[in-house]
């Protein structure tokens, strides 16, 4: 089945997306947060990262959620910083924290799969998923925010 709506996401003011994050972690018993996600300047912020950019799409009847550093596709993001990203950021950031909240957001019938894309240079591109894997839909994103067409997955 292709990917379709296809198409940028901004998160809306409500619900609000702390609330949601306490909500998943007091269902996964999780005692405490050290970060979870807000709507931030157009994007996604979560701790001390510069905001997401993100796509949703869905792919065999499931809605997935795919998420971009602006800087690392060269897109703007109004009062977002333009210093590098941390070393190994992707490896660090707390996954579970991040998606789980996301995931139930109202506007994923069902619950979504969520994609944090690193684009390390060229055509490679490392994802870790929560939920379930759709490379085909994150090359799709992929293709339409760069130049490239040809993705590498690592």
């Amino acid at each position: 089945m292709p990917v379709t709506d296809l198409q940028p996401w901004v998160p809306p003011a409500e619900p609000d997306l702390a609330r949601l994050a306490m909500e998943a972690a007091d269902e996964a018993g999780v005692a405490s947060l050290r970060a979870w996600p807000e709507a931030r300047k157009g994007g996604i912020g979560f701790g001390e990262l510069p905001p997401f950019v993100s796509w949703r799409g869905t792919l065999d009847g499931h809605p997935h959620l795919v998420l971009l550093q602006a800087r690392e596709v060269g897109a703007l993001v109004p009062g977002a910083r333009t210093a590098p990203l941390p070393p190994g950021w992707i490896g660090a950031l707390d996954l579970e924290a991040l998606a789980r909240p996301l995931a139930r957001h109202p506007a994923f019938r069902g619950g979504a799969s969520v994609h944090v894309v690193h684009l390390p240079g060229g055509n490679v591109a490392r994802v870790r998923t929560w939920g379930t894997a759709a490379p085909e839909l994150v090359a799709d994103v992929l293709r339409r925010v760069s130049a490239i067409q040809d993705w590498r997955f690592v």
